[in-house]
């Protein structure tokens, strides 16, 4: 074989020395691919750092800034603890102040608020401002203030006054500052007077009723398209719609109700506003717990204080009020504060001896006083205004500015009270505040410019016979534009008004207040009332739409949508024209507006 040549050899020493050249090259690759990785290792661990630093940051961020919101948030209630307490110490001090000294006494104290308050003196006891054991990171304790608080604004609704400041509270945690802003709203008059319909526990509203202005529910609001009655026996009648012209104020959507007569079981919620029976921008949520409420027998007590002035001691008018001695106690302890007399029966008009003379002056002279009294009377026993020998009762001074004595003046009856005007063709007027610690009963044309307080109790179950007011075959007008407030400690009965009569009758003009059970009807007879009625119990409505006959064993309803059974209006200017005898409460009536972020 022959020997390599001398080209071979080279080849082979070139492919060597290449290859070594390319180990040389390499060299330091290896280092280098280390330290790209650790950089790389380096930058994603600054980056978790850092976002764990920036998300603790945020965290401790996000924290104050809910702590301050909080803290801003209590502020305000602190702020309104603060001016509830103080305002109804000055509404339990106001017993012999009138409505409008009272208001102007609860607008100055909202208008030196804002003076009284200075947010860098947190130990004035007046400083609007709310403490907190939270500690800042400078060791100090974090501190809310009022920082602005409007002047009060004057809103009138009818003539329903009410005041409304805007507080600004601040708050800062840390660094973080945060700023809510709210409206607190004021008033003195009890809640149940703003509204046409209303309980204080259930309101039961069966059939199909139109309601002009807002009702109100303190426990739940039924709503049934089915009105119920009793003629010979108990029936039913199935009516809508259910027309609500206002608000229907309620605990809870879940305290909202409706049942027909064809669907099992009843909506509730939302469910009844979805079905159209009421929208929802007419649902409001208004928990009775900031319900301002009355008490019949202890307004009845207020007003014989305002009555007998200062010094009249609350425990013995009660207690005279119960042994059924009201009349003596006022007119033996306060007899320059009172008129008195006795009606005797009336003289025979053809006796002209000077002893029948003698006994028609007396009996004229004590007619004048009750028809036409100048100052609060007390009378002893039953009274009847009939229309014939006592024409009526007008206190001409009732409301008049030169006398300002005359808001005090009270009509008080120890016994009943009759106003019986059935058949006369002319109406009664009955100008006066009257305190009846026994019945009242109405009938026929009546004009009324007057509150009324009728104070026995009823003892029978709810649709029993013993009723401490009753209104019958009654027509209730306004006399001068003005109405009628009865507020009845037990129950009402408003009966045959326009009983099976198909023509729409003059409305009742007229605000009713039990602090029992009420059932009212628009079936046979027609209920049309201008003012509203309220219960402390429940309150059930049966109404229906259409024509209504006298039937042999039932009455015969032919439904149809001409003509409304039942219609209750509300009447905006009770507060005006009623002020000195309207119940007076001895708590502010306080509303917060919605938070809002500044």
């Amino acid at each position: 074989m022959p020997e390599a040549g001398p080209s071979l050899h080279h080849e082979s020493a070139g492919k060597w020395k290449g290859f070594a050249g390319r180990i040389r090259e390499e060299r330091g690759s290896a280092l280098v691919l280390v330290m790209f990785i650790v950089l790389l290792l380096t930058i994603l661990g600054l980056t978790v750092l850092t976002a764990a630093v920036g998300g603790a940051q945020r965290t401790e961020m996000r924290k104050n800034d809910v702590q301050s919101l909080h803290l801003a948030e209590k502020t305000l209630d602190e702020a309104v603890a603060y001016i509830t307490s103080s305002l109804n110490k000055r509404v339990a001090a106001s017993v012999d102040m009138s409505q409008a000294e009272v208001d102007a006494a609860i607008k100055g104290f909202l208008s030196n608020l804002k003076s009284m308050n200075n947010p860098e003196d947190t130990g004035n006891p007046s400083a609007l401002f709310a403490s907190t054991d939270l500690h800042q990171s400078d060791g100090g304790k974090a501190i809310g203030t009022i920082v602005d608080i409007t002047d009060p604004i004057t809103t009138e609704q009818g003539q329903s006054v009410s005041y409304t400041v805007t507080l600004t509270a601040q708050a800062e945690v840390n660094g973080v500052v945060r700023k809510l802003k709210q409206n607190v709203v004021v008033d003195t008059y009890p809640d149940f007077l703003k509204y046409t319909l209303g309980s204080e526990n259930n309101l039961i509203i069966n059939g199909s009723p139109y309601i002009k202005g807002n009702i109100y529910a303190g426990n739940r609001l039924e709503i049934s398209d089915t009105a119920n009655y009793t003629y010979s026996d108990p029936g039913s009648f199935v009516s809508r719609p259910f027309e609500l012209d206002g608000e229907a104020h309620v605990q809870s959507l879940n305290k909202l109700a409706y049942k027909a007569h064809d669907r099992m079981g009843e909506l509730t919620g939302n469910e009844v506003t979805e079905a159209g029976i009421i929208s929802a921008d007419k649902v409001k949520i208004k928990s009775h717990r900031g319900f301002v409420e009355v008490n019949v027998k202890s307004s009845f007590i207020d007003k014989v204080q305002e009555a007998v002035g200062t010094g009249a001691s609350r425990q013995s008018i009660l207690d005279n009020m119960n042994n059924h001695s009201l009349a003596a106690y006022l007119t033996s302890n306060y007899e320059t504060m009172f008129d008195h007399t006795v009606l005797p029966p009336k003289p025979d008009p053809a006796d002209t001896s000077e002893e029948g003379k003698q006994a028609m002056e007396e009996y004229a002279e004590a007619v004048n006083i009750l028809t036409n009294p100048k100052k609060s009377l007390v009378y002893a026993g039953d009274l009847t205004i009939d229309g014939t020998e006592l024409t009526g009762i007008n206190y001409t001074q009732k409301t008049s500015e030169a006398y300002p004595d005359a808001k005090h003046y009270w009509y008080i009856i120890d016994g009943n009270l009759t106003v019986d005007n059935y058949g006369g063709p002319i109406p009664i007027d009955i100008r006066a505040n009257i305190l009846v610690t026994g019945k009242v009963q109405i009938r026929g044309k009546v004009r009324f410019d007057s509150t009324i307080f009728a104070l026995k109790e009823s003892n029978a179950p709810i649709g029993g016979e013993d009723f401490t007011t009753v209104v019958e075959d009654a027509f209730i007008e306004g006399l001068n534009g003005k109405e009628l407030v009865l507020m009845s400690q037990g129950q009402i009965l408003i009966n045959r008004l326009a009983a099976f009569d198909n023509t729409e009758p003059a409305p009742l003009a007229a605000f009713f207040y039990t602090d029992s059970d009420a059932q009212l009807y628009g079936v046979g007879s027609i209920f049309s009332l201008i003012g509203g009625f309220f219960a402390k119990g429940d309150l059930t409505i049966n109404a229906v739409r259409g024509t209504a006959f006298r039937g042999d064993s039932d009455i015969n309803i032919q439904g149809n949508n001409s003509l409304i059974r039942f219609k209750a209006i509300y009447n905006d200017q009770i507060f005006a024209d009623q002020q000195a005898g309207l119940p007076r409460v001895k708590a502010v009536n306080i509303r917060v507006g919605d938070l809002r972020l500044e």
